[in-house]
């Protein structure tokens, strides 16, 4: 019997990319880089943009670049929308202040300039770059052809984890040699810095890289490949392919240290959801 198609395409290099602070890495940052040396692939490198914290493990797959020094525009963007409160997750109404996540583009900004300075820095030495967020820990071994059966190949400029609303972007793989990466890059910082997203309905990261693939998609400058589901509005990253070896915390997960079972869609049989 033939080999299935995956197997006989050329393995891909990897690199995955992430952030914290230091409560962060503290909170859920130490366990991400404990686990990811553990299980993963031992060629797949992890990249840390580390916001004031010292990162104590210490492996040749392991690079920690300091936030401060290495992502001028992101520390431009804050300086920028410091004071703006519509930049800062609080919307006025007549008679209160509400508060909340989904407009804390201050907050989120991050992710996206740690995104795009990667993509930037390994365009030329691997082929795909996962970001991963560093509430996630991973529980089993990864295959190494399971990292390049989900990554994005060929008109594929990124691999996410679709559901019914905006994506979950916990996890997504971009194409590095895709011919309109840097189009994508230039768009998801500019949105930011320009201001642009404060004429957004939302302004976190996941809402604007959701109208980003959806014009370029429409403009057919690329297609994306889905991992997710569009039967799943909540926690798709357990219910992907991922959630078979890497649990992602979200929200007050972090305290409990794993999902909740009713987060599950289906029972799953790995022994982390036993």
């Amino acid at each position: 019997m033939p080999f299935p198609y995956f197997w006989r395409q050329k393995q891909l290099k990897h690199v995955v990319v992430t952030t914290f602070h230091e409560k962060g890495y503290r909170d859920y940052g130490k366990k991400c880089i404990e686990t990811f040396l553990k299980y993963w692939p031992k060629d797949i490198s992890l990249v840390v943009y580390a916001e004031n914290v010292h990162v104590e493990e210490k492996d040749e797959r392991l690079q920690v670049f300091d936030h401060n020094e290495s992502l001028p525009r992101l520390l431009e963007f804050r300086k920028d929308f410091a004071e703006n409160p519509l930049a800062n997750g609080v919307r006025l109404s007549t008679n209160s202040q509400e508060r909340d996540y989904r407009w804390d583009a201050v907050r989120f900004s991050n992710k996206v300039f740690a995104v795009t300075d990667a993509i930037r820095r390994y365009r030329a030495s691997a082929d795909q770059l996962i970001w991963l967020d560093a509430d996630t820990l991973t529980h089993s071994e990864i295959p190494r052809s399971l990292i390049d059966r989900i990554a994005p190949r060929g008109n594929q400029l990124a691999a996410y984890l679709n559901r019914k609303i905006y994506p979950e972007c916990g996890w997504v793989g971009y194409n590095l040699h895709h011919r309109e990466i840097l189009t994508f890059v230039e768009r998801f910082e500019s949105t930011y810095s320009s201001g642009y997203f404060l004429a957004l309905k939302e302004s976190h990261d996941s809402f604007v890289f959701w109208k980003i693939v959806q014009q370029m998609e429409q403009d057919k400058e690329a297609s994306f490949k889905f991992l997710g589901s569009n039967r799943t509005k909540s926690h798709v990253f357990i219910n992907s392919v991922l959630g078979g070896y890497m649990d992602h915390l979200k929200g007050d997960r972090k305290a409990a240290g794993k999902s909740r079972k009713s987060d599950l869609s289906w029972r799953r049989r790995e022994a982390w959801w036993s």
